[in-house]
């Protein structure tokens, strides 16, 4: 028989949240306490479990869990008497957690909340942020007394899912909510995929018969001029081959500043470009009038397509130069909004010289120039995991307060490995060791909304993978400022 923690909830935390946040929000502590039995705590919970569903998510779920402060379950009355500041300390620190449980979908939760309680949007809005902390606080508090780990909280989560269902209304199931709308999201990116392989299909299929029918032409010249054509083809494959190099050169030159719209094309432009190298070969003519006009436009083709490539390349670098002329413009209106208390606090920060924090404060010192990116050279997970080594997450820490003394800046955690193992398994493993930085900026007081994650694998290596310091190095995490 599993643990109900939608009860532990109840019996703990709802009467004096209710009684508090009713006085706080001036709303009737029945109201407040139907919102939170049948709404709030088992949507949150909800969030909880499909957060954990995985391994790689309860890895990161449990470092937060580990990390937020279960004292707060200890004097909630005393917290509403504490003033404006107290709660919206609280409310500030929920709001992370629901950016990190509920994604976009909060929205669409406040109105679900207010039309079955019957409270105002701004009251459930809240609410909600209210109640988060208190949940992770519960959840927290639990795991560490019984020790579990990754598997032991993914199994507790699991046998959530029937308290979460009797709680909730009929027709409300917050893990089929959340849920669908990933699904949702699935779907559409399914979508997507399925029309680029129609395009790339269709693409392929005009190839096959622009190279079918170049095929039937060069039968027909190989049978009228055998001897000709023997001497033709060999110059056409030293040719081709040059050809072909230029083109990738000059197509992976596009490529790189985002020219992958572009690759379903250079098959077409190969192929063009070589049949035009061989009626150069045969002195402009095959012989064959139908043939050698075609040859001409098809030559005429390739140039432009070639041509095209070259003015497309040509057009993001002058793009990427605007770009870079913007970027310390962008981050100084970022870096413009102070929090002056928080600030103060950074002069007593002793900073490791290259740590990520190091690096931001001279960006910041130095008017914002530089690409706005930060590795972290100080922070080490366990192998294998995302588990962040606690001796090492103070370079987390003290991100956490330039954060809050620059509280309109957003930034990005991008994660990365080496390139041994499964290309799979290392951007699993590089998106969970960049959540769990996110969760953890979170639990510091970081809201969710002003951070990003990602998982790049093996992609963008800084140093020669064929070196195990090479490999040391590619195996890191760095923060992007993108506002």
């Amino acid at each position: 028989m599993s643990i109900n923690l939608l009860d532990m909830l109840k019996d703990q935390v709802t009467g004096s949240l209710a009684k508090g946040a009713a006085g706080f929000l001036g709303e009737s502590e029945s109201d407040i306490t139907k919102a939170l039995g049948s709404g709030i705590f088992p949507t949150l919970l909800g969030g909880l479990i499909n957060k954990g569903g995985s391994e790689e998510g309860a890895t990161g779920l449990l470092n937060v869990l580990k990390d937020h402060d279960g004292g707060v379950l200890d004097n909630i009355g005393g917290l509403f008497g504490g003033g404006s500041d107290a709660v919206s300390g609280l409310m500030n620190s929920g709001g992370g957690i629901l950016s990190m449980l509920l994604g976009d979908k909060v929205g669409g939760i406040v109105d679900m909340v207010s039309k079955a309680s019957g409270l105002k949007g701004s009251t459930s809005s809240s609410l909600l942020k209210m109640a988060a902390p208190y949940l992770l606080g519960m959840v927290g508090r639990y795991v560490r007394k019984n020790g579990l780990g990754v598997s032991g909280l993914m199994d507790m989560l699991s046998g959530q899912k029937e308290h979460v269902k009797a709680a909730t209304p009929a027709g409300w199931n917050p893990m089929e909510m959340l849920s669908g709308a990933l699904g949702g999201v699935t779907g559409a990116a399914g979508n997507v995929v399925g029309a680029a392989g129609n395009m790339v299909g269709g693409a392929a299929g005009k190839v096959g018969d622009v190279a079918g029918r170049g095929i039937d032409a060069g039968k027909k010249v190989i049978g009228g001029a055998g001897d000709l054509a023997g001497k033709g083809v060999g110059a056409v494959g030293d040719l081709a081959g040059k050809g072909v190099g230029a083109v990738g050169d000059v197509a992976g030159g596009a490529a790189k500043a985002g020219g992958s719209i572009l690759r379903w094309l250079l098959p077409v432009i190969l192929l063009l470009g070589a049949l035009g190298l061989y009626i150069t070969q045969c002195g402009g003519s095959t012989g064959i009038p139908a043939l050698d006009s075609a040859a001409t436009k098809v030559s005429d083709t390739a140039t432009d397509g070639v041509n095209a490539v070259g003015d497309a390349a040509g057009d993001v670098a002058d793009g990427a130069k605007e770009l870079a002329g913007d970027a310390a413009d962008m981050a100084g209106a970022a870096f413009g909004k102070i929090d002056e208390a928080a600030k103060s606090a950074l002069d007593g920060i002793k900073w490791t010289a290259g740590s990520a924090g190091d690096q931001m404060m001279k960006f910041i010192d130095g008017g914002f120039k530089g690409d706005g990116v930060f590795r972290f050279n100080n922070l080490n997970f366990a192998s294998g995991s995302a588990a962040i080594d606690k001796d090492s997450a103070v370079e987390v820490d003290n991100l956490s307060q330039i954060l809050k003394a620059y509280p309109g800046v957003k930034v990005m955690i991008e994660g990365y490995t080496d390139n041994t193992g499964d290309a799979t398994k290392n951007v699993e493993l590089s998106m969970a060791r960049a959540e769990s930085v996110k969760a953890r900026l979170m639990g510091k007081g970081i809201d969710g909304g002003r951070l990003s994650a990602k998982g790049f694998g093996a992609d963008n290596p800084v140093a020669d993978n064929g070196t195990a310091e090479g490999r040391a190095e590619n195996r890191r995490i760095e923060v992007r400022i993108v506002k």
